[in-house]
């Protein structure tokens, strides 16, 4: 057993709020104080989640009057970046949803301020820890299955703003899976179609390995229609991922199907709370956390490739670290 660690959370919005919040229970966590400029969202949120948690609206007042080991700081990556510098600054453990930042620069900048401040920062790519990921990583990781030859993704949503917002939203969540279930990327090509400010994606990818991967990636969909979508190709061995709970494993002898009609927010289902238990874990033990910063610094390579090909640069990318 661990010591709970304790922890304060700004911000107290609705995606916190269906997110983040349900599953601290499921972390060994003491949430110790809630901040939002909202006191009543605070007040919510501190009655249906927190326990004892204390209710303030200005964090400086929470870190003075706090004895807090960690933050989470949850809102829009452009408010939070600032946010997440102070508290890397003051001292404390940071984990935060994804993108890491609206940019590759961004990111770099708080990839330096975690090494120059000895602290962890955990990126919430919650999908890797979702049941069909980390069944399928169960799968890969055996000498039946064999080296990944190709893999293909599927996510595609209803329309944002812009084809960037969908992009550092939505498509984000791909670029870090396809790169944590198939290792680092060589090469990428994009090519991108746009209709009505409405972007389709076509991405291909060279691994370091020598494997192949393909992204179908668009936010000209319906949003009550969208799920995650990943085939991974062994030898002599495929996985099916359909919504990261739906598991299909197919081989020559035997082919296992598993299904899973649980609640779809549900912490553990969704990785969540496993998300939050890996980065207690990883301070306990003193080590970088699964989708700590330097990591997602290469999702956010991938990422910026994309971009660059939407904004008119070079369709062939190679990733540069």
């Amino acid at each position: 057993m661990m010591e709970n660690l304790r922890v304060g959370f700004l911000g107290a919005g609705g995606f916190a709020s269906h997110t983040i919040y349900p599953a601290l229970h499921f972390a060994p966590i003491a949430l110790e104080a809630i901040c939002d400029i909202d006191l009543s969202r605070a007040n919510r949120n501190a009655t249906k989640f927190g326990g004892g948690a204390t209710v303030y609206s200005d964090r400086y007042q929470m870190y003075k009057n706090e004895n807090l080991e960690a933050v989470i700081i949850s809102m829009g990556p452009e408010p939070r970046f600032p946010l997440v510098m102070e508290a890397l600054e003051a001292g404390y453990h940071v984990f935060t949803p994804k993108p890491p930042a609206v940019s590759l620069t961004d990111t770099l900048k708080l990839a330096e301020a975690t090494r120059v401040n000895n602290r962890k920062l955990m990126i919430n790519f919650q999908r890797r820890f979702s049941l069909g990921v980390r069944s399928a990583l169960d799968i890969i990781n055996t000498d039946d299955f064999g080296k990944i030859s190709q893999i293909f993704c599927s996510f595609c949503s209803g329309p944002y703003n812009t084809p960037q917002d969908y992009l550092l939203d939505f498509a984000i969540h791909h670029f870090d899976l396809i790169r944590y279930l198939g290792g680092e990327i060589k090469t990428i090509a994009t090519f991108h179609n746009q209709i009505d400010n409405k972007g389709s994606f076509a991405v291909a990818v060279e691994f370091e390995s020598g494997a192949v991967g393909n992204m179908q990636l668009n936010c000209q969909r319906l949003w009550g229609r969208n799920y995650d979508r990943i085939e991974i190709t062994g030898q002599n061995q495929y996985i099916v991922l359909d919504g990261l709970w739906k598991i299909d494993h197919y081989t020559e002898g035997k082919n296992t199907f598993t299904d899973n009609f649980s609640d779809q927010r549900n912490g553990e289902l969704t990785g969540d709370g496993l998300s939050l238990t890996e980065f207690v874990t990883a301070i306990r033990e003193d080590r970088q956390p699964i989708s700590n910063i330097e990591d997602c610094l290469e999702t956010m390579r991938l990422y910026d490739a994309v971009l660059q090909t939407q904004q008119g640069g070079p369709t062939i990318v190679p990733i540069e670290r």
